[in-house]
């Protein structure tokens, strides 16, 4: 998760255990749209086997077989069926796993029956022609039968719902920028995948472009000091969401919000 950075260092920020696993969130984002229910990535889903989830440490199971993803929309009181739109930021099976489900008869299907789902153009081809270095984080049934609408480049989604390319991870890859009532707030996905990521060079080992997330960060970094983005961090067990600052050594978190 940390890339060429020294495990000296970066268990500081994140302790690993005896397998050398760290705690990572999957968090989705769910936004009241005039438009309906816009949901923000799917996570892992139940799709995967034991081998899987055993290397993963995942802990996602929920009731009827679902996830904890469809707990949590309960908990709000929706159903899946809910959900108008799906965005995801790029097709990584913790991205895009739950896209659709495996139901108690074996039969997979959309997981959001009711919904549009949206991704990059790129990132799809891209997906669906993997190589020795990308077959393991593509899984084919994560999008095989997904009815996408397709969008390519920086697009207005939704009103106040934009995809921003952010390259780097994978060269589709899409933060999604948010606006609403004189704020906005950036989903940054895997470009920064937790707070201990936020230094420029501490880059994860499974980005595909790590010079280009370098710059990409650089930009999107200084983008959302100048206009004071709030950046909603998926992979972070603790850290939601945060302001930037710029600092002596680089930017830094402010008005911090944890989990609690």
């Amino acid at each position: 998760m940390f890339g060429i950075v020294p495990k000296a260092l970066w268990a500081r920020r994140a302790p690993p255990d005896e397998r050398n696993r760290i705690p990572l969130a999957l968090r989705c984002l769910l936004i009241e749209h005039d438009a309906g229910l816009v949901l923000i990535d799917t996570g892992i889903g139940n799709k995967e086997n034991t081998k899987f989830i055993d290397i993963y440490g995942v802990e996602n199971a929920g009731q009827d077989g679902r996830t904890k993803l469809e707990d949590a929309l309960r908990e709000l009181g929706h159903a899946p069926d809910d959900i108008c739109w799906v965005i995801n930021t790029h097709l990584h099976f913790d991205h895009a796993g739950g896209d659709n489900w495996l139901d108690p008869s074996g039969k997979i299907g959309l997981a959001f029956p009711k919904a549009r789902y949206v991704v990059q153009k790129g990132e799809l081809d891209f997906a669906r022609h993997t190589n020795e270095r990308t077959a393991g984080s593509y899984l084919a049934p994560n999008f095989q039968g997904i009815p996408f609408q397709l969008i390519d480049g920086e697009t207005e989604i939704l009103p106040g719902i934009r995809g921003l390319p952010t390259p780097g991870h994978v060269p589709y890859h899409q933060s999604i920028l948010i606006a609403s009532g004189g704020e906005k707030a950036c989903f940054v996905a895997d470009l920064v995948p937790t707070s201990a990521h936020l230094p420029l060079p501490w880059i994860m080992g499974y980005d595909l472009e790590p010079l280009v997330t370098l710059e990409t960060r650089r930009r999107i970094y200084q983008r959302a000091e100048a206009e004071g983005w709030l950046l909603v961090f998926e992979h972070d067990p603790h850290v939601v969401v945060s302001r930037l600052a710029r600092q002596e050594k680089g930017f830094g978190l402010v008005e911090q919000r944890e989990l609690g």
